[in-house]
């Protein structure tokens, strides 16, 4: 019985590693290889009847480009990866960023009194705490060229006035963006645009007029809405640390709500947004260089094709089958860096950020202590206890020592 499922698994084993090709590149280069095969096959044809007498001098151009193939498809797959990876550190900064606000927001604030002001700041804090919930979605959509708040994470999020103040926003104010390729990098859709699109995008060229006007899109929310957020994050905190409302902690009527620690804390954090922010559209706008490109397809295309010329006299008709595999494998890597270096679209292989923003909302909830989450994030120290230096058990010793 052991033998029978120990085979019967491995064979399941192997079915799953045969479902991984559906996430390789194979599926971006086999009309690529299948074009190759043929051309193999017409060499070999030809070849047959005598119709090729220079086929031999192929051996010495594929030899020749070799070294330059192998150096620029290094250079394109090892930069594609490297924005790969920025782009996942860069989501991790934000990730530390909106958990440190969070904890600021719902821990360092002072706690409520007995006041007839503890509803209103109750939902003020949940609404500033969405705020930040929400800036890694807006983040998320305008990266992949999903501008607007219709987006069920978004409408849930913001507060009622600011959407509110998005409605309210003239109708001769806002118009679509042209998502032409002669426009401007940012008005690319980049999740479904290809690489050489974006590259073209790209382009150093003068800016047009409708560069320089503000707009508003058609929904109301500016061109940029996590800019946006960040200013009315920044909006909110000033508005606390200027109030004054008594706490538990602090009952005096001229106690600001953010104290002037808290309040600077936010404030870096809010800087980092800003850096982060603009570190994932540098990566987002910043594709392989055009010339380089262009270039490389070339090469390729030369260089694959030289293959069969090359071997069709050693193996004659197996010409065609390492024909094949080798466009397979040489545009695969150059299909697997295309798809890596825009990580924040909807492939397979790109991050899933839309995952890394529903965990930062689900450890919100935790904080707040709603859902499921667990007891323990809502237990605190005795304060009696803390202040008596009774919060642990030497310190409950020391206590009696002192005592005696």
């Amino acid at each position: 019985m052991s033998s029978k499922l120990a085979e019967r698994l491995k064979h399941t084993r192997g079915l799953e590693q045969l479902s991984l090709i559906h996430f390789s590149a194979w599926h971006a280069v086999r009309r690529k290889a299948a074009a190759y095969s043929a051309w193999a096959a017409v060499v070999w044809l030809l070849n047959k009847r005598g119709l090729m007498p220079m086929v031999s001098s192929a051996g010495s151009l594929v030899g020749i480009m070799s070294m330059l193939v192998g150096l620029l498809v290094s250079f394109r797959c090892s930069t594609s990866y490297d924005r790969w990876y920025e782009g996942r550190r860069t989501w991790a900064n934000i990730q530390s960023t909106t958990r440190t606000l969070l904890r600021l927001l719902i821990f360092a604030l002072p706690p409520p009194s007995s006041s007839p002001h503890d509803a209103r700041r109750a939902a003020a804090v949940k609404e500033l705490c969405s705020l930040v919930c929400a800036f890694p979605f807006a983040c998320m959509y305008r990266l992949r060229d999903m501008p607007g708040v219709t987006h069920p994470e978004l409408r849930n999020l913001l507060p009622q006035a600011l959407l509110e103040a998005y409605r309210s926003t003239p109708a001769s104010a806002r118009r679509r963006p042209s998502i032409s390729s002669s426009s401007s990098a940012s008005f690319v859709e980049h999740s479904t645009a290809s690489e050489a699109d974006r590259a073209i995008a790209g382009l150093n060229a003068a800016p047009s007029a409708e560069r320089f006007r503000p707009h508003a899109l058609p929904t109301g929310e500016p061109s940029n809405l996590p800019l946006s957020l960040i200013r009315a994050l920044h909006a909110y905190l000033t508005a606390w640390h200027e109030t004054k409302l008594p706490s538990r902690d602090a009952p005096d009527e001229g106690t600001s709500v953010l104290d002037g620690a808290t309040w600077a804390a936010c404030t870096g954090a809010l800087r980092e947004y800003t850096d982060q922010l603009t570190a994932l559209e540098r990566i987002r706008d910043t594709p392989i260089p055009l010339i380089l490109h262009i270039h490389l397809q070339l090469l390729l295309f030369v260089y694959i094709a030289a293959v069969p010329l090359q071997l069709v006299r050693t193996i004659g008709f197996w010409c065609i089958p390492a024909t094949a595999v080798s466009a397979a494998v040489f545009f695969g890597v150059d299909s697997a860096a295309a798809e890596l270096s825009d990580p924040f679209g909807l492939e397979p292989n790109d991050l899933p950020v839309s995952r890394y923003c529903a965990d930062l909302h689900r450890e919100y909830l935790e904080m707040l202590g709603e859902g499921d989450s667990s007891y323990g994030m809502a237990w605190e120290p005795e304060r009696e206890a803390v202040i008596a230096g009774s919060a642990t058990p030497s310190g409950g010793a020391e206590g009696s020592k002192k005592e005696e």
